[in-house]
């Protein structure tokens, strides 16, 4: 009696003489590579990658496609570099990355970010017992009292100002950083 073959069977059969070509296999390599990169981002903001398993795994990829894949994991981290205090892996992760240009750079970013903190905290404090006094003035006291400046024009204009210079740096990292420099 004939077999009979499934569908899977038939298409094996009729397409095993197809191959891809080395071009298609790095292309495809590349893709899938460049489809982990939000992957190693996340993973390096949650402090589950370090900057040496990082730079493990980007040397465990395959030669063709390491630098494609490198310098996309650098562009999306460069992009979601910013003042807070949850950039601080994002920075580890480019100075393991790091190519010789961008070392003072990255050195000039994370020295305005310290002093955009310490001048945030400080002017943070001001505002608050600016407020705090204009609601002594008008009878309103006390521990439970406390200063809400988020919405407060003043502070939000001071908080910008202060920010500024620090933004322009960053945003000078990431120019660099996307040129390849």
């Amino acid at each position: 009696m004939a077999e009979i073959k499934s569908t899977l069977d038939i298409v094996l059969e009729k397409t095993k003489h197809l191959t891809l070509s080395a071009e298609e296999k790095m292309e495809m390599q590349l893709r899938e590579g460049l489809k982990k990169v939000p992957g190693y981002l996340e993973r390096v903001l949650d402090l589950t990658l370090t900057p040496d398993l990082l730079l493990e795994e980007i040397n465990a990829l395959p030669q063709e496609t390491r630098k494609q894949i490198r310098a996309e994991i650098v562009r999306q981290m460069s992009q979601a570099l910013d003042l807070s205090a949850k950039s601080d892996p994002l920075i580890g992760g480019l100075e393991a990355l790091a190519e010789p240009g961008w070392t003072a750079l990255l050195e000039e970013v994370k020295n305005c970010r310290a002093d955009y903190v310490k001048a945030r905290a400080d002017a943070r404090k001001q505002s608050q017992n600016r407020v705090l006094a204009g609601l002594a003035a008008v009878g309103i006291g006390g521990s439970a009292v406390v200063a809400k400046l988020e919405g407060d024009p003043v502070w939000e204009a001071e908080d910008r100002r202060l920010r500024q210079p620090c933004e322009k740096r960053v945003e000078t990292l990431r120019k660099a950083l996307a040129s390849g420099q």
